[in-house]
Parts: structure tokens; C-alpha cells; sequence
């Protein structure tokens, strides 16, 4: 199922990139509870599912429930990460630009 939230922010975005605001980077999701491994590369107004990633630059280890929440809007990324339903490896600022790309397609 974490696969179809995935998709689900990549089809919100390919109706409006604007919420990137030109953001570009790799964001790996790794689903703790599943074993599975996703890697988004945001392309500035439009995002791609991609695979045999070498390099993301952020790592997001969540399970598949957290983050289905977090792209409804039913888990605050910024309380998630505190209470430790989210952690993560490599650069830490990616983290809270892809909370306002969160945030922006919740509405």
C-alpha cells in the first residue's frame, strides 16, 4: 500500500507543480514494517518514482501506515519526526522541504 501513497503525491504534484517551488533532489522512503524501498526524484514542478538509486539525498525510514497519514494530512511531519515515527539518514534539511511539499498537497 505504501506504493499507492507514493503515487498518489506524485499524481497531486503532476497536477500542480507549484508546490515544489523548484525543489530538486532524490528522497528515498524505506517502509520499515514492509521492507520496501521507494526513491522519489523531484524534478522542480514534477516528481518521478525511480529505481537503483546509488545516492539519495535524504533517507526517510517510516512505516507504510505513518506515511500514508503524513500525505493525508492526519501526521504532522515535524511531531512525527520528534516522537521518532520518522527517521532519517544523509541530509537532514531535506526534511523540512519536503514537509512544506507535504504540506502544500494536503490542501
Amino acid at each position: 500500500m505504501s506504493v499507492v501513497a507514493i503515487n498518489n503525491l506524485i499524481e497531486k504534484i503532476d497536477q500542480d507543480g507549484s508546490g515544489l517551488k523548484g525543489y530538486e533532489n532524490i528522497i528515498q522512503f524505506e517502509f520499515t514494517d514492509q521492507g520496501e524501498k521507494y526513491s522519489v526524484q523531484f524534478l522542480g514542478d514534477k516528481a518521478v518514482l525511480i529505481e537503483n538509486v546509488e545516492r539519495a539525498a535524504c533517507v526517510v525510514q517510516i512505516t507504510s501506515e505513518n506515511f500514508e497519514k503524513l500525505v493525508a494530512g492526519e501526521l504532522n511531519p515535524q511531531t512525527a519526526f520528534f516522537f521518532g515515527k520518522i527517521k532519517a539518514k544523509g541530509d537532514l534539511s531535506q526534511l523540512l522541504k519536503l514537509s512544506s511539499i507535504l504540506d502544500y498537497y494536503q490542501k
